[in-house]
């Protein structure tokens, strides 16, 4: 414990820069001065005229001249040494420091690196393969959250202490970064000996930390990955790290990389993949209709992200979005997702004839979008870029962006509004303040969470609730979009309980901008003019109704 207080000391740091310094100042001067020395004798035949002076001078002591001139030198040069040597230390000490960890005094990351080409040239020497073993520890924020960050400090240094025990001499283990550790294997027996190793891993950090008074029992999920000579040690921390993540989804907690997993994005690949995405125009917008339940004739859509990813063909957002968030660069796609979104409002306008409803466009948007200080900007830079009307639009929200940062989130949707953009709040009913949030925010639209509709018509509770949800928000003039709509039957029901639009695949799938195009036309030629069985006489009077705010004046 001494040695780690004194690694995790910063002042300790700053007293081996401090003597390191001071030793090449003084090596520098006694340099200087003999050098010194050495010119001014042989510029002025300084020792012939010494002894000159010498023999005037009765009685002299020649022995003491010349121990004098012999001793001095030799001990500012034992001092030099000295501290020469003290510097060293200091510089091997301060080496040692930046390559391990200062609170477990395990190697850290950047030790990491040199030590995994070694080992797989040990394994490739010994005609077998290295294994490395990526170690996450599950619940250790719920630690840090119920008894506090020292005692989390405690708990990963006893962690750490207890997989350096379990390696022995045969393995070495390193603390990543955060509650991750990585164990390097150079001379593993077999993969199956391996994979067993994984599993005592997982069951050594199962048992119960002994904390003071406190017990406290965590989790783990390890993901194996194997390597050669010729394997970088980026890619294969980075399969380890996804075999960590499958491991998590998996009953032992371990799981061993294969191939299928080179796709799944995790915190040590999404960054890089997701940016190169993004460079590459990869993201892509599709349109899911929105509906009037009573003609089914389409009044607006909903942009949808999508990428479209070369290996893996279009990836869904559950699978990407989470990333996006972590890294930050869910803000530059958003921005691209403005520009896009107006575009397309633009010109489905521009196909609208003069006097008819044009197709309103929501755009979702993330917690971290809302608090960036320039967000209400970027929305005006895209508005005025393609010229689109912004009445035209609303922004989509979801509950947890209002509530990451209420005051930041009012200020932003206050600048929102006054670029006449609307307001749609996504998924009511699914958190526990949303009726707050209507009082609070002026939205226009409302939109009712699929999960509601499953047990619609036969669970007079949840019937109940839907009911008086619509009549809410006909009585604060907010129109409702039904989502997740799946079968025929669920529209007459919603239609009873007085829902006014809705959305989900009954209707339509996400689809491309160009057969949104076909949709528009379809909607505005003859053939559509005429009501269903179902629909009133005027269709698109209807459809202006059941989006009041289509009507609003535009805002500059």
């Amino acid at each position: 414990m001494a040695r780690r207080d004194r690694d995790s000391n910063p002042y300790v740091v700053n007293e081996l820069v401090e003597s390191e310094h001071r030793a090449g100042v003084d090596l520098a001067w006694i340099v200087a001065f003999g050098v010194a020395l050495c010119v001014l004798a042989i510029a002025f035949t300084l020792p012939d005229q010494l002894l000159e002076r010498a023999e005037t001078i009765k009685p002299l002591n020649v022995n003491g001249v010349i121990s004098l001139l012999v001793v001095v030198p030799l001990g500012a040069s034992a001092f030099a040494i000295r501290r020469y040597r003290d510097a060293v230390g200091a510089q091997r000490e301060l080496t040692r420091l930046s390559l391990h960890d200062a609170l477990t005094g395990l190697p850290n990351r950047r030790h990491l690196r040199a030590v995994l080409a070694s080992a797989f040239s040990h394994a490739w020497r010994n005609n077998t393969k290295a294994a490395v073993f990526f170690i996450d520890l599950d619940g250790f924020k719920g630690v840090n959250d119920t008894y506090g960050h020292e005692v989390g400090d405690q708990l990963m240094v006893a962690v750490g202490a207890r997989l350096r025990h379990s390696c022995g001499t045969d393995r070495w283990v390193a603390r990543y970064a955060g509650d991750e550790f990585v164990i390097v294997d150079a001379a593993q027996q077999t993969p199956e000996h391996s994979r067993r190793f994984a599993g005592e891993i997982v069951s050594l950090i199962e048992q119960p930390f002994a904390l003071g008074e406190d017990r406290i029992s965590i989790s783990a999920s390890v993901g194996l990955a194997f390597a050669d000579v010729t394997s970088d040690p980026d890619d294969v921390l980075r399969d380890a790290d996804a075999a960590m993540y499958e491991a998590k989804n998996g009953d032992d907690r371990t799981a061993t990389y294969n191939e299928s997993m080179r796709a799944r994005l995790t915190p040590a690949t999404a960054e890089r993949r997701l940016q190169e995405a993004l460079v590459k125009g990869e993201f892509k917008l599709l349109y899911q209709p929105i509906v009037s339940l009573r003609n089914s004739q389409i009044v607006g859509v909903e942009a949808l992200l999508r990428w479209d990813d070369p290996t893996r063909g279009i990836v869904t957002p559950a699978d990407f979005l989470p990333a996006l968030e972590d890294t930050g660069l869910i803000v530059p796609v958003g921005r691209s997702v403005f520009r896009e979104g107006c575009r397309q409002a633009r010109r489905w306008a521009e196909m609208t004839p003069d006097g008819q409803t044009p197709l309103r466009v929501t755009m979702n948007v993330s917690p971290r979008q809302i608090v960036q200080v320039d967000f209400a900007e970027d929305l005006g830079s895209a508005l005025a870029e393609s010229g689109a009307d912004p009445s035209l639009l609303y922004l989509e929200l979801t509950e947890a962006s209002l509530i990451s940062d209420p005051r930041a989130t009012w200020s932003a949707l206050e600048n929102v509004r006054d670029l006449g953009i609307g307001l749609a709040l996504d998924d009511f009913g699914t958190g526990f303040s949303s009726l707050t949030h209507l009082r609070s925010f002026d939205f226009e639209l409302l939109k009712i969470d699929g999960s509601y509709l499953s047990t619609l018509g036969s669970d007079g509770k949840d019937d109940a609730i839907v009911r008086h949800v619509f009549s809410l928000a006909r009585a604060l003039g907010i129109a409702t979009v039904a989502e997740g709509i799946s079968e025929s039957p669920q529209i007459g029901l919603l239609i009873e309980l007085g829902c006014e639009l809705g959305q989900g695949f009954h209707f339509a799938e996400p689809q491309p901008a160009t057969i949104i195009d076909n949709l528009v036309q379809k909607r505005l030629g003859p053939e559509s003019q005429a009501p269903k069985e179902s629909a009133t006489s005027d269709s698109d009077e209807e459809a202006t109704v059941l989006l009041p705010n289509l009507r609003r004046s535009p805002i500059g």
